[in-house]
């Protein structure tokens, strides 16, 4: 037991020293780079002390360190190697791939962790992983109380092995159909045990299947879509479940479930804004083990909701909802329970909001992991139509002064040649909708000839906005990345491209570029703006090296040829 890393992790007492430099911002950080077989190039940090006493590691032994990077694991290792809980060794697969030793070896060593290289391919192995550790982790907490529980029948003190309140583990996924995936493959990790029962399978069932979207056999949606919108795609849902000896309960309140399941939307609802009777959040004080997949989907639906729901982890709870106090860890009821936390954020690419998150509102004693391999071409290598691509850099100083500058320069000099060239059959791509309704409105104030289509457009505006694009009867179709999104409309008559700022999912560059169809007589062009803090989404495009060039050199354009 003492190997365990759950009990390394959740026995350790934070020294002074430890908290103050959890809390520094920005905090000092030891890092690591290595490469792994499988992950390739990892940074591992962990905080930086400055002062160490003798009792920094007050419950083990003085000599251990507080955040150790696991050795790399070899093919030869089985998955029995990760401690698992003895429900588990039996009914999950002994001999996994390196790709999943590497991953399981990471989080369940109880680092943050951070991959942006999530496909179609690794997507289930990352669920298998971290549904592993999930169930791991909830099994191992309930045997620890259940033994304890004989002990405080004999009198025994200091049984500290809780939280203020019950669930342990939250895992955020923007769609019906993901949390179908895992409840199923948690549902496999243990229904080999005798007697094993699903309660409420059947309304489970009924509610996370079905309604799926019926994809076009003429003029088929791109393969990623048809992946991604594949099962229910409902995106306002939530259900907890509890794991018991010989069960597993789904629908529990919150404040008997172990594990709580959620789109950013469903949690958003029961957690409520300030001010209103009914909200509700301390089921969030205690959590261990907090879960993004399909990060980058959450940005498509509402990014804020994501944010709000930040703000109300590990917050002391307001009523004690039947805990035992005398049970409850000290580090919890000192309020320490966020430098406790590991967050497991995974996506299909490295984005500056998901960074945040990590980088202001994670902060786990134990360390983080971050699997930070250069692209070398990026999408932009897919572009297979003759075009002249310009990129155009903006020079700021700060995010919000971004916004304004970009706006600035799109209007002052993108826009105006625009107009000086009567150029026509012009998109005009936006993925924030804040910036969508800015340029909306100064195309109405100066009587610019457009159209719009966004993700709040009627169908029948859509089709009529197409209709006039592609006869050139206005000169300009504003569109926004969301409702490109949710529809990969195929749109047609386009001759040149405007990106406002780079697309959030590289893939989309590639695919609107591809759309334009060749014309000898037409000069057909390009236009992209990014700053600074583009970078994430610079460097999915045109590859690691180029983006480190167009950010550090003095030159504000840069032109890329393809197709030729």
């Amino acid at each position: 037991m003492e190997d365990d890393p759950f009990i390394k992790h959740y026995t350790y007492d934070l020294s002074p020293e430890l908290i103050t430099c959890l809390n520094d911002k920005p905090p000092l950080e030891e890092k690591t780079i290595l490469e792994w077989p499988e992950l390739g190039k990892i940074i591992f940090k962990k905080p930086k002390l400055t002062v160490i006493n003798n009792y920094l590691i007050k419950p083990l032994e003085e000599t251990q360190s507080f955040a150790e990077l696991p050795s790399v694991p070899v093919i030869v290792d089985n998955i029995n190697k990760f401690v698992l809980h003895e429900r588990l060794t039996s009914t999950v697969k002994n001999h996994v791939s390196q790709f999943e030793l590497e991953v399981l070896s990471i989080i369940t060593n109880y680092h943050d962790f951070d991959y942006s290289e999530r496909n179609f391919d690794n997507a289930e192995y990352l669920r298998y992983c971290y549904c592993l550790h999930a169930i791991n982790h909830v099994l191992k907490s309930r045997k620890i109380v259940l033994a304890n529980d004989i002990k405080k029948n004999s009198n025994e003190d200091e049984l500290r092995d809780q939280g203020l309140t019950r669930p342990k583990v939250i895992i955020l996924v923007p769609f019906k159909d993901s949390a179908y995936r895992i409840i199923n493959m948690m549902i496999n990790f243990m229904s080999r045990s005798e007697n094993f029962n699903v309660v409420h399978k059947n309304r489970f069932l009924e509610e996370f299947t079905g309604e799926e979207l019926a994809m076009p056999k003429k003029n088929p949606k791109p393969e990623d879509y048809e992946k991604t919108f594949a099962g229910n795609i409902d995106d306002a849902f939530r259900i907890g479940m509890a794991v018991t000896k010989s069960s597993l309960k789904l629908y529990e309140d919150f404040y008997t479930s172990d594990i709580i399941i959620a789109s950013p939307l469903g949690l958003r609802m029961i957690i409520g804004a300030e001010g209103e009777s009914s909200r509700d959040y301390d089921f969030l004080s205690s959590v261990e083990i907090l879960i993004f997949d399909q990060a980058e989907i959450f940005l498509m639906q509402n990014w804020d909701h994501v944010l709000h729901i930040m703000n109300h982890f590990n917050i002391q709870p307001k009523e004690a909802h039947g805990t035992d106090l005398q049970r409850v860890r000290s580090w919890s009821i000192n309020g320490l329970s966020k430098h406790y936390r590991q967050t497991i954020m995974i996506s299909s690419c490295k984005l500056p909001n998901l960074i945040a998150i990590l980088k202001n509102r994670c902060l786990n004693y134990g360390g983080s992991v971050s699997v930070v391999n250069p692209i070398v071409t990026g999408t932009i290598s897919h572009v297979v139509c003759r075009l002249q691509q310009f990129y155009h850099k903006i020079i700021t100083k700060t995010p919000t002064e971004s916004i304004t500058q970009r706006f600035q320069y799109f209007t002052n000099k993108v826009l105006t040649q625009i107009r000086a060239s009567n150029e026509k059959h012009v998109m005009i791509y936006v993925p924030s909708y804040f910036d969508f309704v800015c340029i909306r409105n100064y195309f109405k104030t100066e009587d610019y000839s457009f159209v719009q289509i966004s993700e709040y457009t009627k169908p029948g505006k859509v089709a009529r906005a197409r209709d006039l694009f592609y006869h050139g009867e206005c000169q300009i179709l504003l569109y926004s990345e969301r409702y490109h999104f949710y529809n990969r409309t195929r749109i047609r008559g386009i001759q040149n491209i405007v990106f406002y700022q780079l697309p959030t999912i590289a893939g989309f560059y590639s695919e609107l570029c591809n759309s334009i169809v060749e014309n000898d007589s037409i000069n057909q062009t390009i236009t992209a703006l990014y700053s600074n803090y583009d970078s994430c989404m610079l460097t999915s495009i045109v590859g690691t090296q180029r983006a480190k060039y167009m950010l550090s050199s003095e030159q504000k354009i840069h032109m890329f040829h393809s197709g030729t």
